[in-house]
């Protein structure tokens, strides 16, 4: 069987009440469904993850679930994505609400990039790695540390989440885990132990992160295959092609790190995630800094809002805004006017799971609007719309001097692979000022 999005979409509303709307939906896989929720009371989104206890092997998993939502719950770390509330529906499904971030992971990260820069790998790594050294101290072991569950916050911090398969110290055996069906990891990302069915601690996640590290500095975890067998032993033999090998700019004391990191034996790697914190900070300094310099192209803010951006045409522009006109309309959710929504939708350039975010339209909807959903960009004209994956385009804004208009501004689209789109040819500074304090610009 297969997750019923739609069933589980309006169990999860009845589950919830009227003082929140289920949106978008973020994410599937196995038997639970991520959906972007909005908490009408205090006015910001929510990230929930829903269980449909009706596809689950076992009972003894949704108790799991629940107990251990409750566990991490307690977890309060800025590295940590919080959890808000963890509940139930007539037996029917199981939630965790937690923080919406709205930033990118760093699977869409790679994806875009393949391979970061030495400085923004080892801030990642060393953020992971503090976070992970906090819920250690609390008994909880993640199991499951990989890109996906690695987020970037609209200030370039970085949060773990996904505890999901997290486990106190003093749980369950490796037998009970296998026979009740339960997921323990991602086979490129697995350490030896979890691979061979051994109990893993603490030093599993370090191993878990040194094959993130090896793949945000390489372009590419250090072990696949054809099967999850051929990568599981792999990890339990195999040595990975030494990093400097495959990437020259990195240095040799952080190499030094990453190679004792990957250790088979758990007793060769470092003993706690604190170690590895402060041993990539030795390697290179500049892994002490929080803000990571990569970015997505068009990205949004924390918690559902539209991240702000300085415009960086300088103070010249912004005095000289003061003095031209207002766009009409410039909104983020939750103040979009439901008859913007409904007409941005109607063009059918607005993909039906996505939610919007914010809309600008200079001169009224009608004449020219830019829309920025959860997934999409999407340019709608009176000559038509076009709409476009948000981690595939950049956004440029232009300052231009005329003879008819002293000063006004462009605002180009520009599609990965594809010539530029000239959504607006002619904004006044305080039109253009607007839009950019809304939606950052480049990538």
């Amino acid at each position: 069987m297969s997750l019923d999005l739609a069933a589980l979409r309006r169990r999860l509303q009845e589950a919830l009440g009227d003082e929140f709307t289920v949106g978008a939906l973020l994410g599937e896989g196995g038997f639970a469904a991520v959906f972007r929720v909005r908490d009408k009371a205090l006015s910001r989104d929510l990230a929930i993850k829903v269980l449909d206890l009706g596809l689950t092997p076992s009972p003894s998993l949704a108790e799991r679930f629940v107990r251990e939502a409750r566990t991490i719950a307690r977890l309060e770390h800025p590295h940590i994505v919080p959890i808000h509330k963890v509940g139930g529906y007539k037996n029917e499904i199981l939630y965790i609400a937690m923080r919406c971030v709205d930033g990118p992971s760093l699977r869409q990260l790679l994806e875009r990039y393949q391979r970061l820069p030495v400085g923004d790998a080892a801030r990642i790594a060393r953020q992971v790695a503090d976070a992970l050294a906090y819920a250690h101290r609390q008994g909880v072991v993640h199991r499951d540390i990989k890109p996906d569950n690695i987020l970037l916050d609209a200030s370039g911090q970085v949060l773990v989440t996904d505890f999901g398969i997290a486990k106190a110290a003093h749980d369950a055996t490796p037998a009970q885990l296998t026979t009740e069906g339960m997921v323990v990891g991602t086979p490129q990302y697995m350490s030896p132990e979890q691979a061979t069915g051994e109990r893993a601690d603490g030093r599993s996640d370090i191993y878990g992160l040194g094959i993130v590290l090896y793949q945000m500095l390489a372009g590419a975890p250090p072990f696949d295959g054809e099967s999850a067998q051929q990568i599981l032993m792999k990890q339990a033999t195999a040595e990975p092609v030494a990093i400097r090998q495959v990437r020259k700019d990195v240095p040799e004391a952080l190499a030094v790190v990453l190679h004792r990191m990957l250790a088979k034996d758990p007793a060769e790697r470092y003993h706690t995630a604190e170690d590895t914190s402060q041993a990539i900070v030795q390697a290179l300094p500049s892994a002490a800094g929080e803000r990571v310099k990569v970015r997505p192209a068009v990205g949004l803010g924390a918690a559902g809002c539209l991240g702000l951006a300085a415009f960086g045409a300088g103070a010249a522009v912004a005095g000289y805004a003061l003095l031209s006109d207002h766009p009409r309309l410039s909104a983020r959710a939750p103040a979009i006017p439901d008859s913007v929504e409904s007409f941005a939708r109607h063009a059918g350039a607005v993909p039906r799971e996505d939610s919007l975010l914010y809309v600008f339209a200079p001169h009224g909807e009608r004449q020219g609007m830019l829309v920025v959903t959860n997934r999409h960009v999407i340019g709608l004209t009176p000559a038509g719309s076009r709409t476009y994956p948000r981690d595939r385009l950049v956004l440029r804004y232009g300052v231009r001097i005329g003879l008819r208009r002293p000063l006004y501004g462009v605002v180009l689209l520009i599609p990965e692979g594809r010539s530029p789109d000239t959504l607006f040819a002619e904004l006044s500074p305080r039109e253009l000022y607007a839009l950019a304090r809304s939606v950052p610009a480049g990538r």
